[in-house]
């Protein structure tokens, strides 16, 4: 839908800390541009933003445009991405990029690896 169609706009572009524009924008600076451009409000960081709506337990639960929470291994949330169908996620990590998510975090598809960590998944909708 338009959720998804939103974030796609701001494919490659380049990761800014604080940034929420298509010049340079980081992970939660996406996710809370994309809903605010549905009309819907959500706090600028991931941990905030990890605060709201309905936790779902499982990847295979979710539909495009939840997000999912990814932490570091003190078990603080440091990442954030928009869901996408077919288990692909869009998310802010040295550019805006697509990558896979199971359930174990964002598989890096240039690398051949785990690169973020699942937490949780929240459907803000």
């Amino acid at each position: 839908g338009m959720l998804i169609e939103n974030a796609m706009m701001y494919l490659n572009s380049p990761y800014l800390w604080g940034g929420r524009t298509p010049f340079g924008i980081d992970c939660s600076g996406l996710s809370q541009m994309v809903y605010r451009l549905n009309g819907i409000d959500i706090p600028r960081d991931a941990d905030e933003q990890a605060e709201v709506g309905t936790t779902l337990s499982f990847v295979e639960e979710s539909e495009p445009g939840d997000l999912a929470f990814f932490d570091n291994a003190e078990g603080n949330i440091v990442h954030v991405g928009i869901i996408l169908e077919n288990n692909h996620i869009i998310h802010a990590s040295g550019k805006v990029r697509v990558d896979r998510i199971d359930q174990q975090g964002i598989f890096n598809t240039d690398k051949g690896s785990h690169t973020h960590k699942l937490r949780l998944i929240k459907s803000i909708i």
